[in-house]
């Protein structure tokens, strides 16, 4: 039977929203059979392909942010980002302080991904799952009246 998407494997999604390669999650595989008590993220993790908060966040509260964002009571997206490490407190700030002064009138996923701070992938993967009625939208703000 075919897992659904909450019953994925972390490498599976960490692949999935392009955090880490096909060929890295081989590795750290390797690695969990030699030593079962490991966890896969904490070895991911260990050789500095992800940080040990974004393992944490697909390993332990994926499965219940997919369930709240289908319940209808989703968060915004860079709280998303923020709690799974691909972006930090300075970082979100400072996206959201040029949004505010309208120097640049992007959404945080697209500001997030012109910065360099993350890959488009990562942003259309949580979209999907998370906002999958925003999934399409401009990554442009419409003009503020």
């Amino acid at each position: 039977m075919a897992k659904t998407k909450s019953e994925q494997t972390l490498g599976s999604l960490l692949q999935q929203a392009r955090l880490v390669s096909p060929h890295q999650v081989e590795i750290a595989l390797k690695e969990q059979k030699k030593n079962p008590q490991r966890r896969l993220g904490e070895i991911l993790a260990q050789k500095g392909w992800i940080k040990q908060q974004t393992a944490d966040f697909f390993a332990e509260d994926w499965a219940r942010t997919l369930e709240k964002a289908r319940e209808g009571t989703p968060q915004y997206l860079g709280y998303y980002l923020k709690k799974a490490g691909l972006i930090n407190d300075s970082q979100l700030h400072n996206i959201l302080e040029e949004q505010g002064q309208g120097r640049i009138w992007m959404r945080i996923g697209a500001l997030a991904v012109f910065k360099g701070l993350i890959n488009q992938t990562t942003v259309d993967f949580f979209l999907q799952h998370l906002h999958p009625n925003r999934a399409g939208d401009s990554p442009f703000l419409k003009a503020r009246q």
